[in-house]
C-alpha cells in the first residue's frame, strides 16, 4: 500500500478479535485531524467491513485472518482490508433498501455514507479479496 503508512495488523477472523483492531484504529485516526464523530465513523465502517468479512466472506470460519493496512497519502486515509476468504462477486454487494424495516444488514450503508470511495475487487488466480476505502483528511495535527 503506498503511502504514509500508520497501521498495519493481520486480525485473526473471529468477531471477537474485532476489538482490539478498533482500538488499535482509534488510536491511529487520533493523531489525525479529524472530529471525534469522524473517527467514530471510520472505526464503524472498518468494524462493519470486517465483520462482513467474516461472516459472509468467510462464513464464519475462525481459521481465517484479515490483514489491515492504513496509510495516509495526499491528504487521504487510505484503508486496505485483504482476506484469503473465496472470492466474492463485488456486483452483489449493495447497500440495503433503508425503507425495509429489519435489523442488521446496515454495513454497505455506513460504509457509503462514511468513505469518499471503495472498492471490492476479488483476487481472481488466488484466494481472496481486497477492500480498498478512501477518506479526505484535513491537515494533520501540528506536534
Amino acid at each position: 500500500m503506498s503511502g504514509r503508512p500508520l497501521l498495519r495488523l493481520k486480525i485473526p477472523a473471529q468477531a471477537e478479535a474485532l476489538a482490539d483492531m478498533r482500538q488499535q484504529l482509534a488510536a491511529v485516526l487520533a493523531t489525525l485531524e479529524l472530529a471525534d464523530r469522524e473517527r467514530e465513523r471510520i472505526v464503524l465502517a472498518v468494524h462493519e467491513a470486517c465483520s462482513n468479512i467474516i461472516r459472509h466472506a468467510y462464513r464464519n470460519c475462525p481459521a481465517g485472518s484479515i490483514q489491515l493496512d492504513v496509510s495516509k497519502l495526499r491528504g487521504q486515509l487510505r484503508i486496505r482490508l485483504r482476506d484469503r476468504a473465496p472470492p466474492v462477486d463485488p456486483s452483489c454487494i449493495r447497500p440495503r433498501d433503508l425503507g425495509e424495516c429489519r435489523p442488521g444488514g446496515l454495513g454497505i450503508n455506513i460504509i457509503d455514507d462514511t468513505m469518499d470511495r471503495w472498492r471490492l475487487r476479488p483476487l481472481k488466480h488466488r484466494a481472496g479479496n481486497v477492500l480498498c476505502m478512501r477518506r479526505r483528511l484535513l491537515k494533520e495535527k501540528r506536534k
